[in-house]
């Protein structure tokens, strides 16, 4: 690392002498004034505002000096040398949590997809006249979601904490805690679909249980649930790009006001839907004997 410390360093410092050198060449005399907020060209822009009324001639102008002369004639190949000799090797040696960053990354990104397609499939196989094998595969999609959830919840905390802006940006930044919500949203809204899904998956495995599958009520309850999910998990990744370009950022927004609507949303929705799930009761005409099976 030192070495591509001292490599970058010696291309920067090449590039500002090639860029200094030729400053030095094209500015005229009337432009001094303009240079003086010029870290590199101050010393020329006080010499000439010393003596604003005389005008300057070729002879005024002194000749350049050795060192100058020499810093120019070797600012072009420094600069070349440290473009042919740095660049490679900085491509060449990552950063420390260069992987670890990639994959946390990609397990977020995982764990959205996975997320969406369990939701898309719940979304098309909930109906009154589900077969024994469409309900057997919806349970398999939630099951999914609740791995892929909780891998999306894991690699964002470590994005946060260790490999992503930082904690310090993150808290201050509006939309970051807005995509929160969402996801809080998201999760404690999974609460009812789930739980009636464990409760028919366990009466559909005891046979001395009366079997009760989805009345029209219950579709349509779990289908307005299904609906508002996926509307979250769709405004999550534009809340992501926003907040990744620092739109909105406040440097003044204290964390603990967000997180307690965080904390709010998720164990109050979640509450709520939890027990409206335990709770649910059939219409008589909705049950049904038994699920069909279309094989």
């Amino acid at each position: 690392r030192a070495v591509v410390r001292m490599r970058s360093s010696a291309l920067a410092l090449s590039l500002a002498a090639l860029l200094a050198a030729a400053s030095g060449h094209a500015l005229a005399p009337r432009h001094a004034a303009a240079a003086a907020t010029r870290p590199l060209m101050r010393h020329a822009a006080v010499t000439a505002s010393a003596k604003p009324t005389q005008p300057q001639t070729v002879r005024d102008v002194a000749p350049q000096s050795v060192p100058a002369k020499l810093a120019s004639a070797m600012a072009v190949p420094a600069a070349f040398l440290a473009l042919f000799s740095g660049l490679p090797a900085d491509a060449a040696v990552p950063g420390a949590e260069a992987v670890p960053s990639a994959f946390a990354a990609y397990g977020h990104y995982l764990g959205l997809v996975l997320v969406t397609l369990a939701l898309g499939t719940e979304r098309i196989l909930i109906k009154e006249d589900m077969t024994e094998k469409e309900f057997d595969l919806m349970a398999n999609a939630d099951i999914l979601y609740g791995l892929a959830g909780t891998l999306m919840t894991y690699t964002g905390y470590l994005r946060v904490t260790q490999y992503g802006k930082g904690w310090e940006f993150y808290q201050h930044e509006p939309i970051f805690w807005v995509k929160i919500v969402l996801f809080s949203v998201l999760g404690a809204a999974s609460f009812f679909p789930t739980t009636k899904i464990i409760q028919l998956a366990v009466s559909k495995r005891n046979p001395e249980t009366p079997y009760k599958p989805m009345s029209p009520k219950l579709v349509a309850r779990m289908t307005t649930i299904l609906n508002g999910e996926l509307s979250a998990i769709l405004l999550i990744p534009l809340t992501a790009t926003l907040m990744a370009r620092g739109v909105g950022y406040a440097d003044w927004l204290p964390w603990q006001a967000p997180a307690g609507l965080v904390a709010v949303t998720l164990f109050g929705l979640g509450g709520k839907y939890i027990k409206e799930a335990l709770d649910w009761s059939e219409d008589e005409a909705g049950v049904k004997a038994t699920f069909s099976d279309s094989s």
